[in-house]
């Protein structure tokens, strides 16, 4: 590498990292970032993807169309960002609830900057954009090889500092270990470390790329195993029967990781159609009868993920795992395509799928971050029509996820709930969802939230035995629980203990919910049932079974308590007997 390309590099580096601290110091001085996430995303992504374009494509930096294409990427990118940015903030949360947006925005950010970046190389290179798939296959892990190198080289460089500054430490000297925590001097130097790691590649290329060849071709000799796994798992599949595959809830993400290995497996065996990793021919034709029965792993992930929609509509995750379904299936029926075709050189035409599905989950990743195909805006509307459309029951529908993960979109949707009328139960709706709108996090909701009211009253056990538990109790309790003004701890196999007795001698009845530390005392008030007040005392002690022998047996009952309350002021104590 010439001096004046590593001088370029390390130039653009120090920019970097420059960026990155005088953006760090403006967040400092923001006191609420989120309203300026439209803003800050974008110009993080400007200075994190435009610099690394310029260093990995320096050997091309004299090339005139080098900048607008680097440069249309970025803006393209920074766009994306800029939406993202917006639509996941709503006033009143904190930064917790946009990870979701920031994860999606760096995957499909540096993703499709990863898969673009040797196409631009050919470019440059070639004047064309795909002819020559050898010099994809070769600039995309010669790329892979130059990240991974300056990422240890950099992790390497830190340990060594970090290391030496402790050691100063222990002898008095803490300088060195305050000045590696700061912005000024960790944001420069990360930077500049890593444009030299990138730098070092030219001097050991040979080597390196001998390295990740020889890598590939043993990790290619797998592909017949997972061809007789491919295989043998369709021949046991009609043995057993689909109900079991169903019931793991996990199936499909098993079946597209068994392909996602399958399809790099190949890869790693047919690298750039050199031929460098042979096979018998038997072997070969073994292979491709592997191949041909990924179309029908495809085939039952649509099914599967076709059934989970028609029952609970879509959500963020089944949004990309269509997507997911989607790349997967190019794949699958274009190698499937190939191996029928049965061409003279092996899987000749495999280039020109793999070319075609990676410039397709480029443009899939690229929507997923605009309006066009927005997974939370997908999913807000499913669910929002699913609830309307009474599809799913009011008590059922889960507020919160419109509130703490749907950004925009979700608050938009719950000031439209706000104002329903033609629903059968929108007064219970407009209830909930201005409940919702008011939170500023979201509410621990045990399993007894999503029960109805007969569900419900089987999780608890009336005291004295032949006493019928009030349906007005359990309404209203019901109503508490979905409130999150009441948690239980109660289940159907070990229910909770509900006493019915006078407790404070004004001849009417109170209940008591005996549910270990939360157990509670309900009385009537107005006619409703209304919590009126705690248990005291052992309650750690309620799950004992002397406890529910003495409850079977009616040994229980209100007492008098010797000591009165005593007052100070507005604060009132109550005297706990030993």
């Amino acid at each position: 590498m010439q001096r004046e390309e590593r001088s370029w590099m390390i130039a653009w580096a120090a920019g970097q990292g420059a960026g990155l601290w005088l953006l760090h110091e403006w967040l400092l001085s923001l006191s609420k970032q989120g309203e300026y996430f439209w803003l800050i995303w974008p110009l993080y992504m400007a200075v994190l993807l435009l610099p690394l374009s310029m260093m990995l494509l320096s050997a091309y930096r004299q090339q005139k169309r080098l900048w607008p294409m680097v440069t249309a990427y970025v803006v393209l990118i920074a766009g994306l960002a800029s939406y993202l940015g917006y639509q996941a903030w709503t006033p009143a949360l904190d930064t917790f609830q946009y990870a979701q947006s920031g994860v999606c925005l760096a995957l499909v950010g540096f993703g499709s900057w990863f898969v673009l970046l040797p196409f631009a190389e050919h470019r440059l290179l070639r004047q064309r954009w795909a002819d020559d798939y050898a010099l994809l296959f070769a600039a995309a892990w010669r790329n892979s090889i130059k990240l991974a190198l300056a990422g240890g080289f950099t992790g390497l460089l830190w340990l060594l500092l970090l290391l030496f500054a402790n050691l100063l430490k222990v002898l008095g000297v803490t300088y060195l270990l305050d000045l590696l925590g700061k912005p000024i001097f960790f944001y420069p130097v990360t930077a500049v470390t890593f444009g030299i790691g990138l730098s070092l590649y030219a001097a050991k290329e040979e080597v390196l790329v001998g390295f990740y060849r020889a890598g590939l071709n043993i990790a290619g000799w797998l592909l017949p195993v997972v061809s007789l796994i491919l295989l043998a798992f369709l021949l046991v599949l009609p043995v057993q029967g689909l109900d079991k595959l169903w019931d793991t809830g996990y199936a499909s993400s098993l079946m597209l990781s068994l392909l996602g290995l399958t399809v790099f497996l190949f890869n790693a065996a047919w690298q750039d159609a050199s031929g460098q990793q042979r096979f018998p021919p038997w072997l070969l034709r073994f292979i491709g009868l592997g191949l041909l029965t990924m179309p029908v792993y495809i085939g039952l992930c649509v099914y599967a993920l076709g059934l989970r929609v028609a029952q609970y509509g879509w959500t963020t995750e089944r949004v990309f795992a269509a997507l997911v379904i989607l790349v997967m299936a190019m794949y699958a029926l274009g190698y499937a395509a190939v191996v029928l075709r049965r061409e003279n050189l092996w899987m000749h035409s495999v280039s020109k799928v793999n070319i075609a599905t990676a410039l397709l989950t480029v443009l899939l990743g690229i929507l997923t971050c605009s309006p066009l195909l927005d997974p939370t805006r997908i999913a807000v509307h499913s669910q929002l029509a699913r609830l309307l459309q009474q599809e799913v029951k009011v008590r059922d529908f889960d507020f919160e996820y419109l509130r703490f993960q749907a950004g925009r979109y979700g608050d938009a949707a719950l000031t439209r709930l706000e104002q329903e009328q033609t629903h059968p139960d929108a007064v219970e709706l407009r209830r909930k969802a201005k409940l919702a709108h008011a939170l500023t996090q979201r509410q621990y909701k045990p399993e007894a939230v999503k029960l109805g009211a007969e569900e419900l009253r089987q999780l608890f056990k009336i005291y004295p035995q032949q006493a019928q538990l009030p349906q007005a109790f359990v309404d209203a309790l019901r109503i508490s629980l979905e409130d999150n003004k009441v948690f239980l701890g109660c289940e159907k196999k070990r229910p909770c203990a509900v006493l019915l007795l006078d407790l404070n001698a004004d001849g009417v009845e109170e209940l008591v919910l005996l549910d270990g530390f939360r157990s509670l005392v309900y009385g009537l008030e107005g006619g409703q049932w209304k919590k009126v007040g705690t248990l005291l005392g052992e309650t750690y002690k309620l799950n004992e079974k002397s406890v529910e022998d003495a409850l079977t047996t009616g040994n229980f009952s209100s007492k008098p308590t010797h000591w009165q309350d005593l007052q100070i002021g507005d604060m009132q104590f109550k005297v706990q007997e030993e």
